[in-house]
């Protein structure tokens, strides 16, 4: 990383030129209202999981979703991500942001936000369809591997759900 980025809310990308061996750099900074819910949602979570006591593993998954949110936003301002996968990954933070939702945190607390990273990493999965796997590696500020991250949750919203019920959702809210 080049020494002009020392803050959180920017990333610098690497740009890959029709010319070999040719490259060049790029800062993507994380709009400001971004990059407060970042930090709002991770201490949300923190002080949560202390108050609560919660295991290792819940944890984990929870504090997935800041850093899962903040991978969307990062992608919808790339330009070399796609219209569609752009269009996907707003549908995805405008799930996070909704008052409303299938586990609604104003009533569960961080707890609610289990449906979001499920919604994010099924996203995820489809804007890795038609986006290189690297740009939205690049993007990826969590500690874990981000697709070791989209196939352990899937899985585990696949068994405690149930895989039809999960399909049903996913078409409805990013279609086929």
């Amino acid at each position: 990383m080049s020494e002009e980025i020392k803050d959180r809310d920017q990333v610098e990308i690497e740009i890959f030129t029709t010319e070999p061996r040719q490259r060049a750099m790029m800062v993507v900074e994380l709009p400001e209202e971004h990059q407060r819910f970042y930090d709002k949602l991770r201490g949300r979570i923190e002080k949560f999981v202390r108050d609560k006591g919660l295991n290792d593993n819940l944890t984990s998954i929870l504090l997935l979703a800041p850093d899962l949110f903040v991978l969307l936003a990062r992608l919808v301002l790339d330009k070399r991500v796609s219209m569609q996968a752009k269009t996907i990954a707003g549908l995805a933070i405008a799930y996070y942001i909704a008052p409303i939702d299938l586990i609604p945190e104003a009533i569960t607390g961080p707890i609610g936000m289990l449906d979001d990273i499920v919604v994010a990493v099924y996203a995820l999965r489809k804007i890795l369809v038609d986006t290189d796997e690297h740009i939205v590696l690049h993007h990826w500020n969590g500690q874990d591997n981000l697709l070791e991250v989209i196939t352990n949750i899937i899985k585990k919203a696949d068994d405690l759900v149930g895989h039809n019920i999960l399909k049903r959702i996913e078409e409805k809210i990013f279609g086929k």
